[in-house]
């Protein structure tokens, strides 16, 4: 079994699992009006990966972490060979986003397991809200609390 880790705000607790805010804006691995949710293969990650995307530190607080138990035959890993030579580029380009969606298209699997730009070692999970094991897999969701040193900040 895989951890994976989610930080959100307390305030989309309930709905951190609906994908919702990527199907609006988009994400590196999915187009807008793809649904889809990014999770972290750790949670020193999935902090980094809240701290990267911040604009202000002064809002740094109120989060609350979730943790999911994944199967690992449940995730298709991208290797550096599947991805486009341009792939942490910032903003995102539209290579990644294409591979995500046929990705999400195929049902392939419940979980697609990327590079995270921030640390290229380490994995950050894209998960396919529309998958058949999605409903299961959330399920196994448990909610910690959560704060941040401030010497990060």
């Amino acid at each position: 079994m895989i951890t994976l880790y989610r930080i959100v705000k307390e305030k989309w607790e309930e709905s951190a699992f609906d994908g919702e805010g990527s199907r609006l804006y988009g994400g590196r691995w999915n187009s807008i009006g793809r649904s889809a949710v990014y999770v972290a293969a750790s949670e020193s990650l999935a902090i980094l990966e809240i701290l990267v995307h911040l604009k202000n530190t002064k809002v740094l607080e109120n989060y609350v972490l979730f943790t999911l138990e994944l199967d690992e035959a449940d995730a298709l890993v991208l290797e550096n060979d599947d991805l486009p030579d341009n792939w942490n580029e910032e903003p995102a380009p539209l290579q990644t986003a294409e591979i995500g969606d046929q990705w999400l298209s195929s049902y392939s699997s419940l979980a697609l397991a990327t590079p995270s730009v921030i640390v290229p070692r380490e994995q950050n999970y894209v998960l396919n809200t529309k998958h058949p094991g999605y409903p299961k897999l959330i399920k196994t969701a448990k909610k910690h609390e959560i704060s941040f040193d401030t010497r990060l900040l």
